[in-house]
């Protein structure tokens, strides 16, 4: 995904900035040219790959893993201002060779398919990601972005469209509020998903509710917590 600076490379946020590593601010530049024409209502398809630009069962075998998880995929219509969820996958995400297991090893089957909403509307360079909180290993906070078009509804917009925004966890200085539990995957509390997709996989390492004290509080709508993970020793 351009927008993660190295293309090939996807490390944790971890102590790099909220959205996107901080990398979205080259959406104007050379890592912002959009990487696919999408359409409202469209079936669409993303793979997921390790550094080495492989992918299925080959990924990072000594690798990162971290027993599959919970993942989200998003949009943002205003250079990452705000976002908006389409589809979650509740355990197994990314998918494992053994489901349940605290393994490093990942499945064959790294492709991951989503319905575009038929009312999006159209936009010009709209930000997609994919946010996954990991099952086992620390307690990190993933997210890969790039850039699309889509051809939806009116002429083009830059304002998001209304819907669930992302959940957001394990990242300093915030962890203490929004954060996730050893070898648990993640069920996304109900406002992170409002009435969208959310696939749940039918073996995964400890299904558990978020457990945070304020789990409504730790969205991509929160400006307070925006502000504090904007910065890039947040």
């Amino acid at each position: 995904m351009p927008l993660n600076g190295d293309p090939n490379a996807s490390p944790p946020v971890g102590q790099q900035p909220f959205p996107c590593k901080g990398y979205q601010v080259d959406l104007d530049g050379p890592g912002g040219e959009p990487v696919a024409q999408w359409a409202a209502g469209q079936d669409v398809t993303f793979s997921l790959f390790d550094s080495t630009r492989t992918t299925g069962a080959t990924m990072n075998k000594v690798g990162a893993g971290h027993s599959g998880g919970s993942c989200q995929v998003a949009f943002s219509y205003d250079k990452g201002e705000t976002w908006v969820v389409v589809h979650s996958w509740e355990g197994n995400c990314p998918r494992v060779a053994t489901p349940g297991d605290v393994t490093n090893i990942y499945s064959l089957d790294q492709n991951y398919t989503f319905t575009i909403p038929e009312d999006f509307p159209t936009g010009q360079k709209v930000i997609f990601a994919w946010a996954w909180i990991n099952a086992s290993g620390n307690r990190e906070y993933y997210m890969s972005c790039t850039s699309v078009n889509i051809t939806g509804t009116g002429s083009g917009t830059t304002t998001t469209p209304a819907g669930p925004p992302l959940l957001i966890a394990n990242l300093d200085p915030i962890r203490s509020e929004c954060y996730t539990n050893q070898e648990t995957s993640t069920i996304y509390p109900q406002k992170y998903v409002g009435d969208t997709v959310v696939e749940r996989a039918p073996v995964a390492l400890g299904f558990q509710s978020f457990p945070g004290p304020n789990p409504n509080g730790c969205g991509s709508d929160n400006l307070t917590i925006l502000d504090v993970l904007k910065s890039p020793s947040g």
